[in-house]
C-alpha cells in the first residue's frame, strides 16, 4: 500500500539521502608537524636499538621536536616501544605515534652520524625537507666495515681475554681461531633469523665442542694442542658472547629511572646468559657421549702478569670497538682506555684494601670521564668509547660463573651459598661500573666544555693578532684562517657535544 500517492519516489529518495552520512575525502599528505614527529621517532628507534640509554635518546630527540614543532612533545620509552605524543590544545586532537624498536646490528658510526644530524638540526642548519633527505640517505647507505674486519674484531676479543690469563702463544692463536669460527656461526644464525637465545645456546655449544675436540687432539699426541686448558678455551669464547650484552646499559637506565626499560634489558641479559649456560651444558653432555671427557671448571682462573693483563685488555677493547664499527681513528684510543682502566683496577686492588667492586667503579669513572672529554676529538659517541673501554671490566664472566655454580650446586648443597654470593658479586660489579661510568661522563662534560672554550679563545686571539699586523707572507692565509676560524668557533662554542650519547 502506497502511503504517498503523489511524488512518492521523490520522498523515498529524500529519505534515503538523509540516511546516508556525508563522506569527506582527506588528502594523504602529512603536515610538517607530523613529519617532524615521524623523523624524531625514526631517530629514537635507531638509537635505542643500538644500545643508547633511554635518557640520552629522549634528550636528543627532543632537540629535533623543539626545533621543528611549535608545541612541546612528550616522548616515552617503555622497553622496546617508543611513544611520541603532542598535545595541541583542548580544541584539537593530540598527535601520537607508537613504534616498536626493531633489533639492529651495532654500528657506532651510524649513531655518530645521527647525533651529528641532531646537533645540526638543533643549531638551525637544516630545513625539515633537507633533514629528512639527509636522514633517509644516512639510513639507506650507512657507513660500515667489511665483514672480515668485524670478524677480526670479534676474534681479537677472544685472543685479548686469553692473554689476560696466559702467555702461551699457541693457546692465544687457538682462541683467535675459535673467535673466527664463532663469528661465522653467529653470522649464519642471524641470516636465518634465529632468536638471540638460541643463537647464544648454539654458539656456546659450538665453543664447548671445539674445546673438546682440541683437548682430544692434544691427548692424541699433537704437540700444538698439548696441555691446553679447555676451561680457558671456553672462557675466551664466552667473553666474546657476553661482551655485547647491555649489562651496564641496563643498570644505567635504572639509574636514570627508566625502570621498565631497565627491567626489559636486564631480562634480556639474563636470558642470553642462560642460553650460554644451556649451550655449554649441552656441549659437555655431547662430548661425554662421544667419549671425550672434559671438565669446565667454575673456579676463578689465575691471571697473567700485570703487563700482559693490560695488553690483553687493550686488545680486547680495541677488538670490541672494531666489531661494533667504531670510527677508525678511535679504535686504538678505545684500546688504550681499556688498558688504562684495567691497570687502575689492578693497582687499586693490589696496593690498597679496597675490594674489586669499588675499585671497578673508580676505573669506570676514569673511563667515563675520558670518554666525555675526547669524544669530540675522535668524533665518536662517548657511549661507544665507554662500551669498548669497560669490556675488560664488565662482569659477564662472573655472571656466567655464578650461574654455572648455581647449576652445579643446587639448594641444599654446602656450596650453594657460594653460587649465590658469586651472582650477587656480578650484580654489584655491574651496578658499580654503570654508576662509575655515568658519574665520570657527568664530570667530563663540563671539563670538555671548558677545554673547548679555552681552545677557541686562544685560536680567536691568535687570529686577531695576525689581523692587526698582517705580513705580506701570511695576509691571504690570515683571511682564510678568519673564515674557517669563525666557522669552527661557531661550531664548537655550543653548550652540548654532538658526540655525547650517555
Amino acid at each position: 500500500m502506497k502511503l504517498w500517492p503523489f511524488g512518492h519516489r521523490r520522498i523515498e529518495k529524500a529519505v534515503e539521502a538523509a540516511a546516508l552520512p556525508l563522506i569527506e575525502k582527506f588528502g594523504s599528505g602529512l603536515t610538517p608537524n607530523m613529519r617532524a614527529l615521524r623523523m624524531a621517532t625514526t631517530m629514537a628507534d635507531q638509537l635505542l636499538s643500538m644500545g643508547v640509554s633511554a635518557n640520552s635518546v629522549v634528550s636528543k630527540v627532543l632537540d629535533v621536536t623543539d626545533t621543528y614543532c611549535e608545541r612541546p612533545v612528550h616522548i616515552d620509552i617503555s622497553a622496546n616501544v617508543i611513544m611520541v605524543s603532542q598535545l595541541r590544545g583542548i580544541e584539537r586532537e593530540p598527535l601520537t605515534m607508537i613504534r616498536p624498536v626493531a633489533p639492529r646490528e651495532l654500528n657506532y658510526m651510524t649513531i655518530q652520524s645521527i647525533q651529528n644530524l641532531i646537533y645540526e638540526i638543533g643549531k638551525g642548519q637544516h630545513t625539515l625537507d633537507a633533514a629528512e633527505a639527509l636522514l633517509e640517505t644516512l639510513l639507506a647507505h650507512p657507513k660500515r666495515f667489511p665483514w672480515w674486519a668485524i670478524m677480526f674484531g670479534n676474534a681479537s676479543i677472544v685472543a685479548g681475554v686469553t692473554l689476560m690469563y696466559t702467555s702461551d702463544w699457541q693457546v692465544i692463536v687457538t682462541t683467535f681461531g675459535i673467535g673466527i669460527a664463532i663469528d661465522r656461526v653467529l653470522a649464519l644464525l642471524v641470516r636465518y633469523s634465529i632468536p638471540p637465545f638460541f643463537r647464544q645456546a648454539v654458539a656456546a655449544l659450538f665453543i664447548t665442542l671445539l674445546a673438546a675436540g682440541i683437548t682430544a687432539l692434544g691427548s692424541s699426541g699433537i704437540e700444538f694442542f698439548a696441555d691446553t686448558n679447555p676451561t680457558l678455551l671456553v672462557v675466551g669464547g664466552v667473553v666474546m658472547l657476553v661482551a655485547g650484552l647491555v649489562i651496564v646499559g641496563a643498570i644505567q637506565d635504572a639509574i636514570d629511572e627508566y625502570y621498565v626499560t631497565a627491567n626489559a634489558r636486564i631480562g634480556k641479559v639474563v636470558m642470553l646468559t642462560v642460553g650460554i649456560v644451556v649451550g655449554i651444558l649441552a656441549g659437555l653432555y655431547t662430548a661425554r657421549k662421544l667419549g671425550i671427557g672434559i671438565a669446565v671448571s667454575t673456579d676463578p682462573l689465575a691471571l697473567n702478569s700485570l703487563a700482559f693483563q693490560v695488553i690483553g685488555a687493550s686488545i680486547a677493547a680495541a677488538g670490541y670497538a672494531l666489531a661494533s664499527q667504531t670510527r677508525r681513528r678511535a679504535i686504538v684510543g678505545v684500546g688504550l682506555i681499556g688498558g688504562v682502566g684495567l691497570f687502575v683496577l689492578s693497582c687499586i686492588v693490589a696496593n690498597t684494601t679496597i675490594s674489586a667492586v669499588p675499585a671497578s667503579g673508580v676505573a669506570a669513572l676514569i673511563i667515563g670521564a675520558a670518554a666525555a672529554i675526547i669524544s669530540r676529538l675522535w668524533r665518536t659517541p662517548s657511549v661507544g668509547i665507554i662500551s669498548g673501554g669497560i669490556v675488560p671490566l664488565v662482569p659477564g664472566l662472573a655472571l656466567y660463573t655464578g650461574l654455572m655454580q648455581l647449576i652445579r650446586y643446587p639448594p641444599g648443597d654446602p656450596l650453594f651459598p657460594t653460587a649465590i654470593g658469586t651472582l650477587f658479586t656480578a650484580v654489584a660489579l655491574a651496578l658499580t661500573i654503570a654508576a662509575g661510568a655515568s658519574l665520570g661522563s657527568m664530570i667530563g662534560r663540563p671539563l670538555r666544555q671548558q677545554l673547548a672554550s679555552q681552545r677557541n679563545t686562544a685560536a680567536f686571539a691568535e687570529f686577531m693578532r695576525r689581523q692587526v699586523k698582517p705580513t705580506s707572507a701570511n695576509f691571504l692565509a690570515g683571511l682564510a684562517l678568519g673564515r674557517s676560524g669563525r666557522r669552527r668557533h661557531q661550531a664548537v662554542r655550543a653548550d652540548e657535544d654532538p658526540s655525547e650519547a650517555t
